[in-house]
């Protein structure tokens, strides 16, 4: 009897093979099972043991495969539903195409057969789910990127983006100083050519970039970056949008407490407190709690 070798990977072959094979030829022998797969009967008898923990999610012997071998045969029952190929769910095919691009990408010694076996499988699941899926998002990378090449250059950059507070979309030119990360959110600061100002943007928010075709002048450089305004406020109730238009953790507010908010304009800040609905006052400084209030006493004789 040649055997075959008993690999990790010969022995997942096995096993897929087992439950079928086992369905058709209940009470088979194990001398003979063996020699139908090729191997040792210690080889098989393992096979048997680790098929035995095997079943379908839930993992209770009513879902796990019930094996009898003790008596040197064997016969096998509840594995009905292992006996055909499985359907993959979207969210899995998609696994194993990302799987396959990165196989190709960072393994340098595949030969040509290896990469074309790769492409034409990565082809079949693609056609399942469609071509355009990849392991990041080539645009926002390119964003990213435009950003990045601001913050070394400095030169000035065009961007569409996207504000939570306004709900709209705003074309801005912007030069870069540098990037940071706060909750696992990526920001970079900006001297805002448009408003005149050193602002704060969200990377993912970036809707289009592109460097700018005029060169732009930042004026009063330093003054405009150290001049930060800072309010006190207490947390009325909890509201997600303003947190996050102040860089505040949701997870950690609670009604009643008093946070630090910063911002570059008098006006934005304003009207981002305004966005929250009541769910930010101010308590200091007075200058602004009575920008605030104006604002909102505009807002209500609109309505009157």
């Amino acid at each position: 009897m040649v055997n075959s070798p008993t690999t990790p990977l010969a022995q997942t072959a096995r096993l897929l093979d087992l439950v079928p094979f086992l369905l058709s030829h209940q009470g088979i022998s194990i001398s003979d099972l063996a020699a139908h797969f090729k191997v040792e009967k210690d080889v098989i008898t393992d096979d048997l043991n680790t098929l035995w923990m095997c079943g379908l999610p839930g993992y209770t012997p009513l879902e796990l495969i019930d094996l009898a071998f003790d008596s040197g045969y064997v016969t096998i029952r509840n594995a009905a539903p292992l006996a055909y190929v499985r359907t993959m769910s979207s969210s899995e095919i998609v696994s194993l195409a990302l799987g396959l691009d990165l196989l190709r990408d960072s393994l340098l010694n595949l030969g040509n057969e290896q990469v074309s076996r790769i492409d034409r499988l990565s082809q079949r699941l693609r056609s399942q789910i469609g071509a355009h899926i990849s392991i990041a998002s080539g645009t926002q990378t390119a964003h990213r990127s435009m950003i990045a090449t601001s913050i070394a250059r400095r030169v000035p950059v065009e961007m569409t983006y996207y504000s939570s507070t306004t709900d709209q979309e705003t074309r801005r030119i912007v030069t870069a100083y540098d990037f940071f990360q706060e909750n696992d959110v990526e920001y970079f600061q900006a001297y805002c050519h448009t408003s005149n100002g050193m602002r704060t943007f969200r990377v993912d928010r970036i809707v289009t970039a592109s460097v700018a075709q005029e060169s732009q002048e930042i004026v009063n450089d330093k003054k405009q970056k150290s001049e930060r305004i800072r309010v006190g406020a207490t947390v009325r109730s909890l509201d997600r949008t303003s947190a996050e238009a102040f860089r505040l953790a949701f997870e950690e507010l609670e009604v009643g407490a008093s946070v630090a908010l910063e911002a570059f304009s008098s006006d934005w800040l304003v009207r981002a407190i305004m966005a929250g609905a009541g769910s930010l006052v101010v308590e200091e400084p007075s200058e602004i709690r009575q920008l605030v209030r104006r604002s909102i006493d505009s807002a209500i004789a609109l309505y009157e």
